[in-house]
Parts: structure tokens; C-alpha cells; sequence
């Protein structure tokens, strides 16, 4: 096989492995991705048969033309994304160049297509198996790499690229590995130090519906949502301190309590609240106004990703919340808005994973808050179909002198006589009554639903709460993850001033989340997917603000290292109280400690030099000792010298005769193909220690 033969595979290699991720990003369609790597796939087996496509000037020249068709009519009918097309631009220039190389320099041009193919599937990925992909995609693609290096830089030299068959050959693996680990020891600083803007760029992947992909402030009683059928982590909830449970009260967390309905809908809470302001070292009480905090039992450090709307989860049993380190740093205080209604309202764009450290009690807390006049928890829909299931479910108690009996045997009625399902079918216009009547199933939001309504029907204010109402506990350490399939919904009803609004959940027990153990297979995704948290905070949200954290833990350091260094002169200071009869022990240790110094510091440097040997036949590595005797003498030689150069410095030297010796034996053994024989090794040793000794004769 021809060098032209193996540069074509290579480059086709590289350019039908790089654009891979594109598909699994959205960035490219599987269609289109498939068409390209079936003719990445066909060049490379014309190539492999031994004929090199080589398109013609004419059909160049009708690609440049296709070039424009392609973009007006991807633009305008087929992606309509400026992003799409242009990917799609790249595919097809792709393809084009490995199907018309004619001169070397074309294999550089293809080599940078198939660059330009990586960075985009980089740039257009935000999930962590990315990473996985680029070590795959390093170990493919280094080695090839180092071969084209080394073929432009032997380019200048045809004959002993053509002699040499070793040249040819891709490099070893330990030095494909030291490669690599000095890329990746110089990328990871350049990471870090880069400057940043404030905030992040790369946030995560862009947020779809919120019925698929996270909550909205709104809920639609005629809509199934897809939250309960996803396995997206949402929080993380770490136990700091306290014990655990079987089913510990803090894994209620509240989100969003909704007080007004309108057609079906619930709308976004509304009103003004009360401004919460956490600090550096200052906790914001999270209970209602007016409420006696409890003694706390857990502390928890929560982290939110991104929820898909500005509110902060709490459990019902919360106490106090303080925001993290790099929160504080990133706006100073962090705002909080506390509304009537409990919901504690974050009045800036949420950060992709924002972590808090909560404190909480043994019992969930009770908000004693009456609801006004006027509160929208009040108001009823006038229906005669709510108001008589009212009656027949709640019969024999009355709602306005014993709210909280009557709200207990609608959640029972509801919990034990209907059913719970996950059905996607739509309902009708009036979905409540559709459901109390004939449908009789549904999820947890048209139970909670249908549940408050009756309740206003008798004179029960009452909202409909979401959130999450379990987790699954992680195998590695006190922690649970919370997913989409642990979101719920709830009741809160106004059962008087001695209750104050108490919590319900009318679901069925086989539709309430709950805590879930883990199997073996499970335990290997929760450690997935905590990587994945990691990821997405501290690889996709670096921000300015990470690195002021990074600088500071830093300085930190640096001013612990020089307290200890502090404290180990004032020890050596000390050492003057030593008595004189032991202090020629004590200097003649320093003196061994300083000499082996300068015994590894001179390896290092030799080592460094790049007159090793280790590894070379046996010629070529007397030449290499040859070179670096004549360079301690003063000679000015470098491992790339010519032997025409060491020839001359070893004249000037007076070594000529021994340098004429080993310089022949390495010509023949490197340039002219000759094995070196064992007897031919010993003679030149014996001639470099000749050499060594200082009396070599010219």
C-alpha cells in the first residue's frame, strides 16, 4: 500500500468518526448523517481496492454551484436552522475533498475538515458522555496524528523517509500515552484560566415543553403531562447530619402552591410577598411569619438543577435555608420572595445546578396564615356535579364546623374508589366533573385537583400544591436522587385558626411516589448520573464566579503552606539550642541531604539533555554517548547534529579517531540497514571508555 493510500484512510477514518455525536445532539439528522458516513464508508473501500477517487475540475466546479443551491434550499425548506445548514455545508465539503485529492497538500485540507466536524460535535454537546467520546476519538485519532507530524517533518528528507521502514511506523503506545497526558495536563489549566464571562454560556440543553422536560408555573387539568414518566434527575438530596428514616418526612418537598383557577387552568400565583435576603453566614428563616421555629433534626444539602421555573423547592418540613459558597459569590445576595401562599420565588434566572444547605424539623411546619376575604383559595366554580359529590362523599359531617373531617373523608373517598392512571387521552371541557362522574381515573394533579374544588364548593379554601413526594436512596452515601417519576401533587385546605391549612393527597396509594431501593445495575446509573451532575456544574456552568471560588481556595492555601513554613523555621531556629556534641551529626546529614540533591538534579538534567539512550540498538546508542562526551568537553552539539558535525567537533577536539569509528558503525546501522553483532557493541564500548579516559589518539 502507497503513503497516499494510508494518508486517505486515515483522514476517512478520522472524518467518518468525528460527526457521530451530531446525530445524538439533534445538530444533524439521522438521515443525513447516514447518507454522509455511506460515502465516507464507500470512498474508503474504492480506496482500499487501490483506486484513489480523484473528481475532475468539471465536477468541482458543479459542486461550488450546489454549494448555494444547497444552503437557499436548506434554509428555506428543508432545516430552516442557519446551525443545521451549515453542518450540513460541511458534511458535503467533506466528502468532496477525500473524493478529489490530487496533491499533498489536499490531505491537510481534508485533516482540517474533519477538525472542524470534531469541534462541532463538541460544541453542540452538553451531555458528559461526550468526554467518553473524545477519549475514544483520542486513542483512534493520536496515533495518527503523530504519524502525519512525523511525515511533514521527514517530507524534507524522501530518502530516509523511504529507507527507514521504523519511520513509517505509528509511534508506540507509551508514547501515543505521554502524548495524550501532556495535552490533557495542559488543557486542564488553560480550561481553567481562560477568561469567563459572568455567567456560564453553555447552560445545558435547551428546555421543550415543560409537560416533557421539567414543571411550568401553570397547570392544565386537561392535559397528561410526561413528568411522571421521566427518569431526569432533579434534585439531590444529601444528609449532612441526622439520621435516616424508611421514609423520611424531608423527601415531601414543596414547589409551587396554586390558589387560582380559571377554565381548567391553574394559573401562576400571583401577589406580592415577602423579601428574603440570604447572606454570607446568615440563614433565611423559611417558615411562615409569625411561626416558632422548632428544633432542628437534619441538616440537608440540596441541589437543584434546572426545575423550568424560578421557584425554590423546600421540604414541608424546612426550618431555614443558607445558598452556597459559589451562589453568594455570584450575586452577592441571593434574593427571595416568600408569597402568601408559601412559594418562595427566585426573582433571577436560575443557575443550571444551584445548591443549598437546609435545615429541618421532625414534622412537617403548619402555616397558621388565614386566607383573606378575597382570596382566590375561596372562590368556587358554582358546580351543582362538585357540590353533590360533596354531600354524598362527605355525608353525615358538616364542612363548616368540621373542615378538617370533611376534607379527610373526601381524600378517602377519592383515594379508595377511584383509580390512578398515566392515560394520555384528552378530556372533554368540563374535565373535573368528567372525571368525579364517568372517567373516575386519572393522575395525581386531577386528583388534587378535583379534591380542592370540592372543597371550595363547601366553603373550604383550599390549593393545589406540586412537588415531589419521594426519591431514591443512593447506594455511595446518605443521599437521594429525585426524579420527573417522583413528582406529585397535593391538597392543602384551611381546616380553622387551631389546624391552620393542613396537607391531603386524594391520589390512590399505587400513584403516590414513595422511597425506592436500588439493585446492582441501578447503583452503576446513580453513580452515572452523579457524574453527570458534576459535569453539567462545574465543566458546562464554569463561570466567572468559579474561578474567584478556585482563586480563593488558592490563595487559602498559600497562606496555610506559609504558616507552615513559618513554623518550620522557627523550628530550625530552635536547633541552636542543640548541645555542640550533637551538632556534627546534624551537619553532616545536611551535607549527604545536599550532595544527593545534586546527584538527582544532575540525572534529571542528563535525562533532559536528549542525549538518552535507553532503547537504541546498540550503535546508535555509542553514538548518542559519543555526543554527549564531546558536548561536555565543549563541544556544541544537540541530538539532531549531523554526524558530519560531531565529526568536525571531535577533530577540533582531538578525538577524531575514535569519533570516525562510531560515527561509521552508526551510519551503517541506522542509514544502511546492518545489524550491529554483539562483538561489534563491545569493541565500541571499549572504544568509548577510551574516549572517557582522556587519552584518545587522533
Amino acid at each position: 500500500m502507497g503513503d497516499s493510500e494510508r494518508h486517505e484512510r486515515a483522514v476517512g477514518r478520522l472524518a467518518g468518526l468525528g460527526p457521530v455525536p451530531l446525530v445524538f445532539t439533534g445538530a444533524v439528522g439521522p438521515s443525513v448523517l447516514a447518507a454522509y458516513l455511506g460515502l465516507v464508508v464507500l470512498l474508503l473501500l474504492l480506496v482500499r481496492k487501490g483506486r484513489i477517487p480523484c473528481l475532475g475540475d468539471a465536477w468541482l466546479n458543479l459542486a461550488g454551484v450546489l454549494y448555494v443551491a444547497l444552503f437557499w434550499v436548506d434554509i428555506r425548506y428543508g432545516s430552516r436552522s442557519l446551525l443545521k445548514t451549515a453542518l450540513h455545508i460541511l458534511l458535503f465539503t467533506t466528502v468532496l475533498k477525500l473524493a478529489s485529492i490530487k496533491r499533498e497538500r489536499d490531505f491537510s485540507v481534508a485533516l482540517t475538515l474533519a477538525t472542524f466536524l470534531l469541534v462541532a460535535s463538541m460544541a453542540t454537546s452538553t451531555h458528559s458522555t461526550i468526554l467518553l467520546f473524545l477519549g475514544v476519538y483520542a486513542v483512534v485519532a493520536w496515533p495518527i496524528l503523530c504519524r502525519w507530524a512525523l511525515f511533514r517533518d521527514l517530507a524534507a528528507a524522501p530518502d530516509e523517509w523511504h529507507r527507514d521502514e521504523r519511520a513509517r511506523g505509528i509511534p508506540v503506545r507509551k508514547a501515543v500515552a505521554a502524548s495524550l497526558a501532556a495535552s490533557l495536563a495542559f488543557a486542564v489549566p488553560v480550561f481553567v484560566l481562560l477568561p469567563r464571562l459572568k455567567s456560564s454560556y453553555i447552560s445545558g440543553l435547551p428546555v421543550g415543553d415543560p409537560r416533557d422536560t421539567g414543571f411550568s408555573d401553570t397547570v392544565d387539568t386537561n392535559l397528561y403531562g410526561r413528568l411522571r414518566q421521566s427518569d431526569q434527575v432533579f434534585l439531590r438530596v444529601a444528609v449532612e447530619d441526622g439520621p435516616i428514616g424508611q421514609d423520611p418526612p424531608f423527601l415531601r418537598i414543596r414547589l409551587l402552591a396554586h390558589t387560582r383557577f380559571d377554565r381548567g387552568v391553574w394559573k401562576r400565583p400571583g401577589g406580592r410577598g415577602r423579601l428574603l435576603g440570604m447572606r454570607e453566614g446568615a440563614p433565611v428563616s423559611l417558615l411562615p411569619e409569625g411561626a416558632a421555629a422548632p428544633r432542628p433534626t437534619h441538616r440537608l444539602s440540596l441541589e437543584v438543577a434546572r426545575l423550568g421555573v424560578n421557584y425554590l423547592p423546600s421540604p414541608v418540613n424546612a426550618i431555614s435555608a443558607a445558598a452556597s459558597p459559589e451562589l453568594l459569590r455570584r450575586f452577592g445576595t441571593v434574593p427571595l420572595v416568600r408569597d402568601r401562599s408559601g412559594n418562595l420565588h427566585l426573582p433571577f434566572e436560575p443557575p443550571a445546578l444551584m445548591r443549598f444547605e437546609i435545615l429541618t424539623g421532625a414534622d412537617p411546619v403548619v402555616d397558621f396564615a388565614p386566607p383573606g376575604e378575597g382570596d382566590s383559595s375561596r372562590e368556587p366554580m358554582g358546580s351543582e356535579v362538585l357540590l353533590a359529590f360533596g354531600r354524598e362523599a362527605g355525608a353525615g359531617i358538616d364542612p363548616v364546623e368540621s373542615p378538617f373531617l370533611f376534607a379527610r373523608r373526601i381524600e378517602e373517598h377519592l383515594a379508595t374508589r377511584f383509580f390512578y392512571t398515566l392515560d394520555s387521552a384528552r378530556w372533554g371541557p368540563n374535565a373535573v366533573e368528567e372525571f368525579l362522574t364517568r372517567r373516575r381515573s386519572g393522575h395525581c394533579e386531577t386528583f388534587a385537583t378535583a379534591m380542592a374544588l370540592v372543597l371550595r364548593e363547601h366553603g373550604i379554601p383550599s390549593r393545589l400544591v406540586t412537588g415531589f413526594a419521594g426519591g431514591e436512596r443512593g447506594p455511595f452515601g446518605s443521599y437521594f436522587l429525585v426524579r420527573g417519576v417522583d413528582a406529585h401533587a397535593w391538597v392543602e385546605a384551611w381546616c380553622g385558626p387551631r389546624l391552620g391549612w393542613v396537607s391531603f393527597d386524594p391520589t390512590p396509594p399505587d400513584g403516590r411516589p414513595g422511597v425506592s431501593e436500588v439493585n446492582l445495575l441501578r447503583s452503576a446509573r446513580q453513580l452515572f448520573e452523579n457524574l453527570e451532575f458534576l459535569y453539567g456544574r462545574y465543566v458546562l456552568g464554569f463561570a466567572q464566579v468559579d474561578q474567584l471560588s478556585l482563586a480563593m481556595i488558592v490563595r487559602d492555601g498559600a497562606e496555610s503552606v506559609a504558616e507552615a513554613l513559618q513554623a518550620a523555621v522557627r523550628r530550625l531556629r530552635g536547633l541552636a539550642a542543640v548541645p555542640v556534641t550533637a551538632r556534627p551529626g546534624l551537619l553532616f546529614l545536611a551535607i549527604a541531604a545536599v550532595l544527593l540533591a545534586g546527584f538527582l538534579l544532575r540525572r534529571v538534567v542528563a535525562g533532559r539533555s536528549g542525549f538518552g539512550t535507553r532503547g537504541l540498538p546498540a550503535a546508535s546508542a555509542a553514538y548518542r554517548k559519543l555526543q554527549g562526551a564531546l558536548r561536555r568537553r565543549g563541544a556544541d552539539l544537540t541530538p539532531a547534529s549531523a554526524p558530519v558535525e560531531t565529526l568536525a567537533s571531535a577533530e577540533r577536539l582531538g578525538a577524531g579517531r575514535i569519533s570516525r569509528e562510531i560515527v561509521k558503525a552508526y551510519v551503517a546501522e541506522s542509514f544502511g540497514g546492518r545489524e550491529t553483532s554483539p562483538a561489534e557493541a563491545e569493541r565500541l564500548g571499549v572504544l568509548l571508555k577510551e574516549l572517557r579516559s582522556g587519552r584518545p589518539h587522533a
